[in-house]
């Protein structure tokens, strides 16, 4: 855990997110999905599954599309994704789960459902509603300006 007294509420989230990762990285492990493959993967579950653009993709992930391209073909590489042109337009590259990748993606879904019920277990749902609300508030905060030392 990490401990920062001078910093309570930086290290307390610090600490949450690192025992969150850590523990989805394990079942992530398993499956043998690396870190932040798991995001590709449940995008392309959503909406049943359908195939959706790279740029699409992109935005959904909050990265560029050189980051999206690479790890589309390292996944079809594995067989997980399978890409095609559009039909309407040509250059729009579609990205879409193959059936072994379908599979993972549930899987990987299961992983982290069960993640957030650990998580959470110890939490009243008015606990885990204000919790959301906090770190929405907080994020905002984040987002909003450079950082200055004001």
């Amino acid at each position: 855990m990490l401990i920062f007294n001078e910093f309570p509420v930086g290290a307390a989230t610090l600490n949450v997110v690192a025992a969150h990762r850590a523990r989805t990285e394990e079942g992530l492990r398993a499956l043998g999905v690396y870190p932040g493959q798991e995001m590709l993967l449940m995008a392309l579950l959503k909406d049943s599954a359908q195939a959706k653009p790279q740029t699409e993709l992109a935005a959904l992930l909050g990265v560029n599309h050189s980051t999206i391209a690479k790890s589309v073909r390292r996944m079809a590489a594995a067989k997980v994704v399978a890409t095609h042109a559009s039909a309407q337009d040509g250059r729009v590259t579609l990205v879409a789960l193959t059936p072994t990748g379908l599979t993972l993606a549930q899987r990987v879904k299961a992983v982290c459902q069960a993640v957030e019920r650990q998580s959470t277990a110890v939490l009243s749902p008015a606990e885990q509603a204000e919790y959301i609300r906090l770190a929405a508030k907080m994020t905002a905060a984040l987002t909003k300006k450079p950082l200055s030392d004001d």
